[in-house]
């Protein structure tokens, strides 16, 4: 519902959107979770949104994306919890969902301590004024390092799997948070919310974990045999 909150304010009077998008999100996720839906079907829904979003934030601006809430809820969001939750039954899916989320704490990490300290040149001022090129290299640069270590402590996936899942974290989560960035910018807004007190809404903090998971799950399906 944050990421509606963010286009309706307030979120009551749009009563309809919040209807459709929670039971869209319920039947996706069963789907996914019992296997009704398929997981190929989802992945590949994921891949051709997060391509859709890139083209509005790289290439073209997508003015729908913007003006179809309900919808793009679905997207942004569910498809790629639902991809994740896809993997359940997998002997892999909590490596999978540990490893995300840590590689992605890392990536921020990175990205934030050496933009402060070495960021000269502006990633995307038009979209994101405090990102600079110096933070997503160095983002990189521990993303890859923390999957040797992963490799090395977690086994579960090969170092060439483990060291693709970081590639995939660092650059699509750093291209997530542009577009969450971007989305921002354009509704006028700070943060997406104040569920973490510090640190903004739910999305600011997750918003390139969701971003980065079709890319990953896509890695693993052709890297990685069970």
């Amino acid at each position: 519902m944050e990421y509606l909150q963010l286009h309706y304010q307030p979120l009551s009077a749009h009563i309809s959107s919040v209807i459709f998008a929670s039971l869209g999100t319920f039947v996706i996720a069963m789907g996914s979770y019992t296997g009704y839906i398929p997981e190929y079907v989802l992945l590949i829904i994921g891949l051709i949104s997060s391509i859709i979003y890139l083209v509005d934030l790289l290439l073209k601006e997508q003015a729908w994306l913007r003006q179809a809430p309900g919808l793009t809820t679905l997207l942004y969001t569910t498809i790629p919890f639902s991809i994740l939750l896809a993997q359940h039954s997998k002997p892999y899916f909590h490596a999978v969902l540990i490893g995300a989320l840590v590689l992605i704490w890392i990536s921020d990490s990175g990205a934030y301590f050496v933009g402060k300290s070495l960021g000269k040149r502006k990633l995307m001022p038009s979209v994101s004024p405090g990102k600079s090129w110096e933070g997503f290299w160095g983002a990189g640069m521990c993303t890859m390092l923390a999957s040797y270590i992963f490799a090395s402590l977690l086994g579960v996936f090969s170092f060439k799997t483990w060291a693709l899942i970081a590639l995939c974290v660092w650059v699509f989560g750093s291209l997530g948070d542009l577009v969450e960035s971007k989305l921002k910018r354009k509704l006028k807004i700070k943060d997406s919310g104040t569920i973490l007190p510090g640190h903004g809404g739910f999305l600011d903090r997750f918003d390139g974990f969701y971003f980065c998971l079709p890319f990953v799950i896509l890695v693993i399906n052709l890297t990685h045999n069970v």
